[in-house]
């Protein structure tokens, strides 16, 4: 975990960047975080800092996000900036991961056409109700 320290002006704060939950009580309060949610609350340095600036080394790496690779079905890192390709040039462990941060949860034994069709479909949304059709 890292101590990520409030540095902004506002009386409070709630981390609505990286998901943490965490909430500051007003400039100087502290609260751990995990390292890929420090990544992203330190870009940006207006609002939030380094408890500790010894865990700067710590954090050198890319955000990333763990998933269970689909092919081998160990825990693996899959780093973010990597998920912002196009479905169709990922690995089926980068699919499992984007999957993953919609909240969506793929089967290892799907193919990988059936993964982007289960992640397009998702993208689109529940279907509007037709008016006057019973659900």
């Amino acid at each position: 975990m890292i101590g990520i320290v409030y540095v902004g002006l506002k009386p409070w704060a709630r981390d609505n960047v990286a998901g943490s939950g965490k909430s500051w009580a007003g400039r100087g309060d502290v609260q751990e975080v995990s390292e890929n949610q420090a990544k992203m609350l330190l870009k940006y340095p207006d609002q939030w800092g380094l408890e500790n600036p010894e865990d700067a080394d710590r954090l050198g790496g890319p955000v990333t996000v763990s998933v269970i690779d689909p092919t081998t079905g160990e825990k693996t890192e899959v780093a973010q900036s990597s998920l912002a390709k196009p479905l169709e040039k990922m690995s089926k462990a980068e699919l499992a991961a984007f999957g993953a941060k919609m909240k969506l949860s793929l089967a290892p034994t799907l193919s990988k056409k059936q993964m982007i069709d289960a992640i397009e479909e998702a993208e689109k949304g529940p279907e509007p109700l037709q008016p006057g059709v019973a659900p």
